[in-house]
């Protein structure tokens, strides 16, 4: 009787032991990416300005400590030969976890006037400060300028990351149509925002940014989206030197991109 008590609370103890280990050795939750997110890491763009190529845009995707993190850069050297007539730049990074914007900068050099934006969430929304004042974003219904996030769809506010300014904007759901797409026809939905700011977007059957097109003083831009190279990921200024980049480095940047 007292082997059989003894064998028992042995196999007993066994269990236990081998539960406690699994629980020891499962991986903790991971943060879910929000949507839009580029499994592939890089999206490129070329730029139009009326048709004639005007310059680059790219996101670069990463993760990092379980955060959701995405590097914006654009830049545009518009010429008339080979003098430079105007330039632009823009760096931003937005850092999530989950579906929640945690911060976001913006630094822009709009030919050779700088502007910076910071924000950071807190408890009643998304506060952020640029050369137009301080605001507070509502969570779920606010979503910064980067144009990659598929939550822009359901928004109707915008944080400007150039002059920090919170936009008052309406989405539209146009439907599904055929686009070109790194050198590809593919379907994609095309989506109206109308307000204080008017832009045509699209993204893919992955939820992926894929295509847009907007006009500015008269002027009609398009972005369409083309197949990275190896190295772009490289190819991106950081953040801080936005404020004393001149055409020149900009054209020089843009080489190596095209």
């Amino acid at each position: 009787m007292r082997n059989l008590r003894f064998r028992r609370i042995r196999f007993f103890s066994m269990v236990l032991f081998a539960v406690l280990i699994g629980l020891s050795a499962a991986p903790a939750a991971r943060a879910t990416a929000p949507s839009g997110w580029a499994e592939d890491g890089l999206i490129k763009f070329r730029a139009f300005r009326n048709g004639s190529p005007l310059g680059v845009v790219m996101l670069k995707f990463d993760i990092k400590e379980e955060k959701y993190i995405v590097d914006t850069q654009t830049l545009f050297d518009f010429r008339m030969g080979p003098f430079s007539l105007y330039y632009y730049a823009l760096r931003a990074r937005d850092e999530w976890k989950d579906a929640q914007l945690l911060t976001a900068r913006g630094m822009v050099n709009d030919d050779g006037e700088f502007f910076k934006v910071d924000g950071k969430a807190e408890l009643g929304g998304f506060r952020f400060s640029g050369r137009e004042g301080e605001h507070l974003a509502p969570f779920g219904v606010s979503v910064p300028s980067t144009y990659w996030n598929t939550a822009l769809t359901r928004a109707s506010k915008l944080i400007d990351l150039q002059y920090g300014r919170l936009r008052e904007i309406a989405m539209t759901k146009v439907g599904p149509e055929i686009i070109e797409s790194e050198g590809r026809q593919v379907e994609a939905v095309r989506y109206e925002m109308r307000g204080e700011l008017d832009l045509d977007i699209w993204y893919d059957t992955r939820g992926e940014w894929a295509k847009m097109s907007f006009t500015v003083d008269e002027s009609d831009f398009d972005y369409v989206r083309i197949v990275p190279r190896p190295g772009d990921e490289t190819r991106f200024l950081d953040l801080d030197s936005v404020k004393d980049i001149g055409s020149e480095q900009v054209r020089n940047v843009l080489k190596e991109l095209e």
